[in-house]
């Protein structure tokens, strides 16, 4: 017999699957069986609806894909760590908080160049591009595989997922270093130096030349004759102490001068990072003497978080080493430039900028924060604080 398939249902037995059941549609309690792999809004294929819905998806998509960039800074932006502590530590922010950003203040780096694409570096004020690795280049591009100049940069002028030590300044970049890091010659960054203060005319030149000395960088190289020159022409320098451990010699050249700041890379809790470079009590034959024993300060430099690659998801990293600290000590001196720029700039013409110079180390061997007295051959005078450094050059002034 034929079933009429408008009246009647085949339903599985609860028990056996296998054997169907015949159900009249119209008998009183009737419920339809629904599949449990079925949805009760389900439409068939190719229905209209189903369309409509499709279009709809791929609209959404759409948006989504377009927007990303800002979706992934709304969501992924306050995971993003950090290393705040490290400017608060070094009291950063409260000398920002009384107004100082390192505007009209020139700083000038030699590193392996900067990627100014990244989204830290869109309010950024960027002077000169210098590249000597590669000299056709003309535009600004970072030739390290850790894009160690971004990372440097971005502690001194960063404005996303963290501020700078001194946004305010104008950044010039000059890319004398390799792809590891190490300089290309000696004269490579001699060259750079050179550019720094006779074309670019820097307040300040950053050295984050922290690891093992090359070979070619002897003392009577191109760099120490350019450092000599940026001395003499009333720039302030401020080289790391190096990455060779407490049994090196000494701090790094170009920081082994006696008129650079040389920094060493301290810890969280204050104690000197276990690749800290040692500094000698003598150099070149001469004993040294204050303010001028390496190094002269330390300031953060473990893990420290920083702008990376623009092109990863999360374009930061981190990084360790004295190269880091010298940005901070760098950022500290663009706000006291700031504030007292001008004084120091006249002390320098009537007197010598020996004078303006030895003024602000002074100044930085008091206000270091320590609890050891003198020097220490690693730590130096003591960690950085910016806020008691920049108070004790006012009153050196006053």
């Amino acid at each position: 017999m034929r079933l009429d398939g408008r009246r009647v249902e085949l339903l599985p037995e609860p028990d056996e699957p296998g054997m169907m059941t015949v159900i009249d549609r119209e008998a009183p309690g009737y419920e339809p069986y629904i599949s449990p792999v079925e949805s009760p809004l389900s439409v068939p294929q190719g229905s209209p609806f189903q369309t409509w819905r499709s279009g709809i998806m791929v609209v959404v998509l759409s948006i989504l894909v377009l927007s990303y960039p800002l979706v992934e800074s709304i969501l992924f932006g306050p995971l993003i760590p950090t290393s705040e502590w490290a400017f608060e530590d070094t009291e950063l922010r409260n000398l920002q908080d009384i107004g100082l950003d390192g505007s009209g203040i020139h700083v000038c780096m030699v590193d392996t160049g900067v990627d100014r694409s990244h989204p830290a570096f869109i309010d950024a004020k960027f002077g000169g591009f210098l590249d000597i690795v590669n000299p056709e280049n003309g535009d600004f591009i970072d030739h390290g595989i850790d894009y160690h100049g971004t990372m440097m940069a971005g502690l001194l002028i960063a404005e996303d997922a963290f501020q700078g030590g001194a946004p305010g300044v104008t950044l010039s970049v000059a890319a004398a270093l390799g792809p590891t890091g190490y300089s290309i010659d000696d004269g490579a960054v001699g060259q750079a130096i050179d550019w720094c203060w006779r074309v670019q005319k820097a307040d300040i030149i950053s050295l984050s030349l922290g690891g093992e000395a090359d070979p070619s960088m002897a003392i009577s190289g191109p760099t120490v004759s350019a450092v000599e020159d940026a001395l003499a022409s009333g720039a302030y320098i401020v080289a790391a102490a190096g990455n060779r451990g407490e049994n090196s010699s000494d701090v790094s050249i170009p920081g082994a001068m006696e008129g650079v700041i040389s920094v060493a890379a301290s810890t969280r809790t204050g104690d000197i990072w276990v690749d800290g470079s040692r500094g000698s009590a003598v150099f070149e034959g001469d004993a040294r003497s204050d303010p001028n024993l390496k190094p002269e300060v330390a300031s953060p430099g473990q893990d420290i978080i920083s702008t990376n690659n623009p092109e990863l998801g999360v374009p930061y990293a981190s990084s360790s080493g004295s190269s880091v600290s010298t940005v901070f000590v760098t950022a500290a001196l663009a706000l006291i430039l700031e504030a007292h720029g001008d004084k120091l700039q006249i002390i320098g013409e009537e007197q010598s900028v020996e004078e303006a110079r030895n003024l602000l180390k002074t100044a930085l061997m008091e206000s270091a924060n320590s609890d050891y007295e003198g020097h220490d051959d690693r730590l130096g005078y003591g960690v950085l604080d910016a806020l008691e450094w920049e108070r004790s050059v006012a009153e050196s002034l006053s």
